[in-house]
């Protein structure tokens, strides 16, 4: 081979050499011109007021109809007006093979004054059952914001 070629080989490592080079310190570059974002994300619960509870009282009276409990309900509470909660409804039956059955009903309950709510509803039990007993289960009540303030004025 004549120097001459050796020499354009030589300049082409080189300069190629350079252009990688030159590729790298630009990459470098562009990677110390990033802008980092570090965010970090936080959830608050924030702390629900303290809520005045109550004692309700709460009457059921039920019969069959067919496949069907029908449930009345009578609930009071004397500790204050506007008031709101909820209780289950355990219906207790007995199927055809005797065996016994039972099923809860979730219910919400609310009122806007010192008045007894009153209902009536049917819960679906089946076909040849016996309705054995209808009770109240978990019955909770709370008074409303607005009508404890109305109970405690600022002094």
């Amino acid at each position: 081979m004549s120097r001459f070629v050796q020499a354009c080989y030589a300049t082409t490592a080189i300069a190629i050499g350079i252009g990688i080079a030159h590729s790298v310190v630009a990459d470098d570059e562009q990677e110390s011109k990033k802008n980092l974002d570090i965010r970090h994300t936080m959830k608050i619960e924030p702390k629900a007021p303290a809520e005045k509870r109550c004692e309700a009282q709460l009457t059921l009276t039920y019969f069959q109809k067919n496949t069907v409990a029908v449930v009345e309900s009578e609930l009071n509470n004397l500790d204050c007006g506007a008031s709101g909660g909820e209780y289950a409804v355990l219906v207790r039956f007995r199927d055809e093979n005797n065996a016994l059955q039972s099923l809860e009903f979730p219910e919400t309950w609310r009122r806007d004054d010192d008045q007894e709510v009153k209902s009536v509803k049917e819960y679906l039990i089946g076909d040849n059952v016996d309705l054995v007993s209808v009770r109240p289960r978990k019955l909770r009540c709370v008074c409303d914001k607005t009508d404890t303030a109305q109970d405690n004025p600022p002094e």
